[in-house]
C-alpha cells in the first residue's frame, strides 16, 4: 500500500511540469505576445508643449523606454518557462550552439564593443550597445517561441491589431480632425512622431495584413465558415486603408519599398513552385499568371500615386529633380550625408568612429567631400539616412560585412520550404516582402537608429531562423 502511494506522488510530481508547461504555452506566452505587439507601434508623447507649439524632437523615446523595459520581463518569463520544463531548456542550448545566425550576431556585438574604444562620447555607444544586447535578448526569446507556429500567429493578428488601430486614428486624422495627443500631419497618425516613419511602418506590416487575409481564404474555401469569409474580407478592408494612408503620406522610400514587394514576392512563388512541381505544364502557366498580377499590382500603385495629389507631387517633383541635376539632385542632402559619411569610413576603416558616435564626427566631416548645406550652427544633422554606411561609418567595414552575412542568411533561409511544419503556411512569402521593404528603408533612411523598426528587424530576424530551423537541425 504504501509503495502505491509513493508511486502516486511520483507521477503527480513528474506530470506537474507539463501542466504548467502547457499553462504557459496557452495562455501566458500568448498574451505577453499580444501585449508587447499591440502596445509597441502606438505607445506614443504628445505632440505639442504646454505653449502649444509643434514638439517633435523626443518621439522615439517613449518606445525606447517601453521596449527595453518589457524586454527584461519576457527575459524573466522566459527563464522561469525553460525551468520548468527540462526538455525546452534542453532545447534552448541545442538552439544557441548550433544556430549561426546567433553566432554571427554575437560576433558583431563583440565588433561593436570594440569599436567603443575609439569613441568620443562613450556614454553614447554603450547606450546603442545595451539596445542591441537587449534586441538579441528578444530575437533569441522570440525565435524559440516561433518555432510553434500557433505562437507566430498571435505575434502577428497582435501586430495587425496595432495597425486597425494606428490606420482608424490615421483615417479621422485625415479629415481634418485634430486629436490633443497627437501631431497633426497628413497620413498616418503620427504615434510614430513624423510621416515617414509611419509609412514605413505601413510598408513594413502590408505583406502580414495579405499573408493573413490569404490564409483566411484558403479556411473558407476548405470549411466553407462564415467567419472566416469575414476575416477575410475584415483584413482587404485594413490593407487598403493601410495603402490609403501610406499615399496620402507620400513617402518616397515607402512608395519604393511597396512597389520593390509587389515584384519579387511574385516572381520567388513561382520561382519555387517550379522547382517543387517540375513536370507539371500548368506549372508555367501559372506562374504566368502569378507575373500578371504583379504587374497589375505596379499599375494599381501607379495609379494610386496618381490619385493622391501629394504623392504625385511627390514622385513628378524626383523625376524633375533627376533631369536637372542625375542623382545627386535626386537624392538631395542625402548625397552630402553619404559622400562625409564616406571620407569618414576611409578615415576609420576598422573599427570605425564608434557605435553612436557617427552625429558627434559629422561637424569633422561635414564639407570633406561636398559642403552639406543642411549642416550649420543652427541644425545639426544626426543621421547618415542610410545604415549601411552609418554602421561601417561607426563600427567599421567588419562590423558592416557581418551584418551584411546575418542579413543575407535571411534570404539564403528561404531556399527551405518548411510548409509541412507549419500547417501548410508558406511564412517565405511574408518574411521576403518585408525583408525586401526593410532592405531598401536601410539604403535610403535609419530605421536601425529608431527603437520601433528596430526592434522589427529583430522581429523578422526571429520569424526567418524560427521558420526554418526544423529544415537546419536535422
Amino acid at each position: 500500500m504504501k509503495a502505491k502511494i509513493k508511486t502516486s506522488r511520483k507521477k503527480s510530481v513528474a506530470s506537474e511540469p507539463v501542466i504548467v508547461f502547457d499553462f504557459w504555452s496557452r495562455t501566458v506566452w500568448p498574451w505577453l505576445l499580444i501585449v508587447f505587439f499591440v502596445s509597441t507601434p502606438l505607445i506614443f508623447i504628445s505632440g505639442y508643449t504646454p505653449e502649444g507649439r509643434i514638439l517633435c524632437t523626443v518621439y522615439d523615446l517613449p518606445k525606447i523606454i517601453y521596449i527595453s523595459a518589457f524586454i527584461p520581463l519576457l527575459g524573466l518569463f522566459y527563464c522561469i518557462y525553460i525551468y520548468r520544463k527540462v526538455s525546452q531548456l534542453e532545447s534552448c542550448i541545442n538552439f544557441m550552439r548550433r544556430n549561426l545566425g546567433v553566432k554571427i550576431f554575437l560576433l558583431l556585438l563583440m565588433v561593436m564593443a570594440f569599436s567603443l574604444s575609439g569613441s568620443l562620447v562613450v556614454k553614447a555607444g554603450l547606450y546603442f550597445l545595451v539596445n542591441y544586447i537587449l534586441l538579441v535578448i528578444l530575437g533569441f526569446i522570440l525565435a524559440h517561441l516561433f518555432q510553434q507556429n500557433r505562437l507566430r500567429w498571435v505575434a502577428v493578428y497582435a501586430l495587425l491589431t496595432s495597425l486597425l488601430i494606428f490606420s482608424g486614428l490615421g483615417l479621422i486624422q485625415s479629415t481634418g480632425y485634430k486629436f490633443p495627443f497627437l501631431m497633426t500631419i497628413l497620413g498616418p497618425a503620427s504615434t510614430f512622431g513624423y510621416r515617414n516613419p509611419a509609412a514605413h511602418f505601413i510598408a513594413l506590416v502590408i505583406p502580414f495584413v495579405l499573408f493573413a487575409a490569404g490564409r483566411h481564404w484558403h479556411l473558407w474555401r476548405s470549411s466553407k465558415r462564415v467567419p472566416q469569409l469575414i476575416f477575410f474580407i475584415a483584413f482587404l478592408f485594413l490593407g487598403s486603408a493601410a495603402l490609403i494612408l501610406l499615399f496620402m503620406n507620400y513617402s518616397r522610400v515607402a512608395i519604393l519599398a511597396l512597389m520593390l514587394e509587389a515584384l519579387v514576392v511574385p516572381l520567388f512563388w513561382f520561382m519555387s513552385r517550379k522547382k517543387e512541381v517540375k513536370e507539371s505544364v500548368s506549372q508555367v502557366r501559372r506562374g504566368g499568371r502569378l507575373l500578371v498580377i504583379s504587374l497589375l499590382m505596379l499599375i494599381v500603385i501607379a495609379s494610386l500615386i496618381m490619385v493622391f495629389p501629394n504623392s504625385r507631387k511627390r514622385v513628378k517633383r524626383s523625376f524633375n529633380k533627376f533631369q536637372r541635376g542625375g542623382i545627386a539632385r535626386l537624392l538631395e542632402c542625402r548625397y552630402y550625408h553619404w559622400g562625409n559619411s564616406l571620407m569618414m569610413i576611409k578615415d576609420h576603416p576598422f573599427l570605425g568612429v564608434g557605435l553612436g558616435n557617427w552625429s558627434y564626427n559629422y561637424p569633422l566631416y561635414f564639407k570633406s567631400f561636398a559642403y552639406d548645406p543642411l549642416y550649420s550652427y543652427k541644425m545639426q544633422v544626426r543621421k547618415a539616412h542610410n545604415d549601411y554606411l552609418q554602421l561601417a561609418a561607426e563600427c567599421g567595414i567588419p562590423a558592416l560585412l557581418l551584418f551584411l552575412l546575418l542579413w543575407g542568411r535571411q534570404f539564403y533561409l528561404l531556399r527551405y520550404s518548411t510548409r509541412a511544419d507549419d500547417d501548410g503556411e508558406d511564412w517565405r512569402l511574408p518574411i521576403l516582402a518585408s525583408l525586401t521593404a526593410f532592405s531598401v528603408i536601410m539604403f535610403f533612411s535609419f530605421p536601425m537608429q529608431m527603437a520601433y523598426s528596430r526592434m522589427f528587424c529583430f522581429f523578422l530576424l526571429a520569424l526567418g531562423e524560427a521558420r526554418a530551423w526544423p529544415a537546419l537541425s536535422k
